[in-house]
């Protein structure tokens, strides 16, 4: 027979032994495993490594990963366990069959590991510290809890860095954890941060080096804001034209000039603005100043003749003739007109700044009005040149430099000039607001600083914008608050959360309500109650606000002191120092400190505008002023809020006007009348209009077939 063969057969038959010595002894150590005799099983699966590794290795990391013997070690048990699936991976399918009946197969394998994921998941939760969930993740990438692992680690390393608060810290963040949620607040409390730094001195020169330094950041405006008010601090004429010669590319510079102007021409007399033009040849406005220098102080008043609008001035001559189809009143040395469908602008001489020949024209924003015409929108300036072309579907308002606009549906930012400021990729977007504007994509709502960066990730249904520095958020149908890093101020957990607009906002939840300040913190517990229609009447206003305990309302101030207490039916607004409440049926007027200053005989009472409050006794209508007095009885079938101190009234059918101290000005003989100044009123008759003087006591111009009322004695 052939040696080699006799070899293989002696081999073959001592390997055979072998594995059933070996089989005998692992049957051993499993048996033992299940009685919990580790000490025993320890010993046996230790003496089968060489010769069964899978096995072997297996069972001691099922050893090491159980709590209830000496040799618990769960590092050991993964590292047993690794090394366990390194050996199976690598034995053919008979070697995996002969260990298989002792329950080590692939799906143990996979039971063991996703256990001990467990046990090290609840190892780093128990320390909850960054280093922590760090090793975890690099002992155990693919574990099901890796994801939160990583979420939780992202967020205790941002709140390291917020703690510092540094560029530095944010950098190693950004560096470190480059996926993290964070990056986008990140981003913008890194650039805040540079700015802070760089600047921490506050001195012209640290501003002027970060603009060198760091001309792309979003903070370069607010340095030149910062080097304006530093250079202009008494915003003398030498001040102002030496921060003109010195910082020319500052985007403040116009407002320097014409802050140095005002100082020439506040009155706008014509030989200051010849002094000015004097000694300010380079004066870059010159037009306006033209402008000025003939009309500013032309008071223009829209008239009609014939069905066509134009405008007289306050002696009721002809300014600029009636051709127009319609006309609006001037602000800012321009109106508004259209003429055969079309519109424009008119200056007070009566020339056309914007041609009468577009769709719409809108209100001027930083000196730039937005046009349209067959469908098409572009933006002109105040001299009426086309200074974003006619190529766009819809241009918003220029805020802080930047107006949003429409091309191809995609919507993005143009600057003064047109250009593209920031990629045209957002499915809708708004206005900016203190350097941030809200954006939406795919139905999801975000924002973006002013070079386009993301600062608050899109994972929102509603943002409301940062006008107010925070703004409120809707997200699944609850409201909350977020800061201008896109950090959670409040979370966006509750049924409503009010505006900031006359203190702290409200907060409403099922039947109970407090009030937060711009910081998220409670000022007022939520503890007080909400009845249907709170969200309408439980804001702040004027730093007070109506609030409802045990069924009876009261009004509290912005820390949440009560001034008047919970005892009556009703509370009105806070307005000109005083209060309505209302006792029983009949409301009176109190003061902050709760004193009455009226009885409680009124039927309605509202709150005071132009310190004139309106009274209701009996369906007539009166006023009272500030200190409870009634200054106009109740007399009138009905009485507006008072306009330039002027209170429009009705009487038997027809309406006049009467001053603050109940005197008539204008006499009951029309059927509209509206204040335009204090001494000012249009009045309309039988479809006609025209202008009625009080202090002369008649008409400065009437529309022809217009009857001249009798002067009032």
């Amino acid at each position: 027979m052939d040696n080699r063969l006799v070899r293989a057969l002696v081999l073959l038959l001592g390997l055979g032994t072998a594995v059933g010595a070996s089989a005998g002894k692992l049957e051993k150590a499993f048996e033992a495993l299940k009685v919990y005799n580790y000490f025993l099983a320890r010993q046996l699966f230790q003496q089968q490594v060489a010769r069964q590794p899978a096995a072997a290795w297996y069972g001691l990391s099922v050893i090491a990963g159980r709590a209830d013997n000496p040799f618990h070690q769960p590092d050991s048990a993964y590292t047993y366990l690794v090394r366990a699936e390194a050996a199976f991976a690598l034995s053919d399918e008979r070697a995996q069959a002969r260990i298989r009946p002792l329950g080590v197969d692939a799906e143990a394998l996979a039971a063991q590991r996703a256990f001990l994921h467990g046990l090290a998941w609840d190892q780093a939760r128990a320390a909850n510290t960054l280093e922590g969930y760090d090793r975890f993740l690099q002992r155990h990438p693919t574990a099901a809890q890796a994801s939160d692992a990583k979420a939780v680690r992202d967020h205790l390393a941002f709140q390291q860095a917020r703690e510092r608060n540094t560029a530095a810290a944010y950098r190693a963040f950004l560096e470190a954890y480059p996926g993290a949620r964070q990056v986008y607040e990140a981003r913008g409390r890194l650039e805040e941060a540079v700015f802070r730094e760089a600047t921490a001195d506050s001195s012209i020169a640290s501003y002027t080096r970060f603009i060198e330094e760091h001309g792309e950041s979003a903070y370069v405006k607010q340095a030149e804001d910062a080097i304006y008010r530093l250079s202009t601090p008494r915003r003398t004429r030498d001040e102002l034209r030496r921060f003109i010669a010195v910082f020319p590319k500052n985007h403040r510079v116009p407002d320097a000039w014409r802050e140095l102007y005002a100082t020439y021409a506040r009155d706008l007399d014509a030989a200051a603005i010849t002094r000015f033009l004097q000694e300010n040849p380079d004066y870059p406005f010159i037009r306006e100043l033209s402008e000025d220098y003939r009309v500013a102080s032309l008071v223009l008043l829209p008239f009609r003749r014939g069905g066509l609008w134009g405008f007289i001035d306050e002696q009721g001559v002809e300014r600029i003739k009636a051709e127009y189809e319609w006309v609006e009143p001037f602000h800012g040395g321009q109106a508004l007109v259209g003429r055969a469908g079309r519109t424009g602008t008119v200056n007070k001489s009566g020339e056309e700044v914007i041609p009468v020949e577009h769709d719409d024209v809108s209100d001027y924003s930083e000196g730039l009005a937005v046009v349209e015409r067959a469908g098409r929108v572009g933006v002109m300036d105040r001299t009426g040149a086309l200074v974003v072309p006619m190529r766009f579907e819809e241009v918003g308002e220029h805020h802080e430099g930047l107006a949003y606009a429409a091309l191809d549906g995609r919507y993005g930012y143009i600057d003064a000039r047109g250009n593209t400021a920031i990629p045209f990729t957002f499915d809708r977007a708004g206005t900016f607001h203190h350097g941030l504007a809200v954006v939406e994509r795919e139905g999801r709502s975000g924002a973006i600083d002013t070079r386009g960066h993301v600062v608050v990730p899109f994972g929102h249904d509603w943002i409301e914008g940062f006008d107010r520095g925070v703004s409120r958020v809707r997200r699944d149908g609850r409201m909350g608050l977020i800061g201008p890093f896109g950090d959670t101020v409040l979370a966006p957990v509750h049924a409503h959360v009010g505006s900031f607009l006359g203190g702290p906002a409200l907060v409403v939840d099922g039947d109970r309500c407090g009030y937060v300040d711009r910081q998220g913190r409670w000022v007022v517990a939520q503890e007080l109650e909400a009845p249907a229609g709170i969200i309408t009447w439980g804001e702040f206003r004027d730093g007070v606000a109506v609030v409802q305990v045990k069924g009876k309302r009261g009004a509290i101030d912005s820390t949440g002191r009560f001034i008047i207490p919970a005892q009556y039916v009703d509370v009105g607004v806070h307005a000109g120092g005083l209060i309505a409440v209302k006792k029983k049926n009949k409301w009176a007027y109190a003061d902050r400190s709760h004193k009455l200053v009226t009885e409680a005989k009124y039927d309605q009472a509202w709150p005071l505008v132009q310190g004139l409050g309106r009274v209701v006794v009996e369906n007539r209508w009166g006023a009272i002023d500030s200190t409870g007095r009634e200054v106009i009885p109740p007399r009138y079938d009905a009485l507006d809020d008072a306009v330039h101190g002027i209170l429009v009234a009705r009487e038997g059918g027809r309406s006049g006007a009467v001053s603050g101290k109940g005197a008539v000005l204008v006499p009951f003989e029309f059927e509209q009348v509206e204040p335009l100044t204090a001494d000012l009123v249009r009045v309309d008759r039988a479809g006609r209009m025209a202008y009625f003087k009080p202090s002369a006591g008649r008409m400065i111009w009437k529309e022809e077939g217009f009857d001249l009322p009798a002067s009032p004695q």
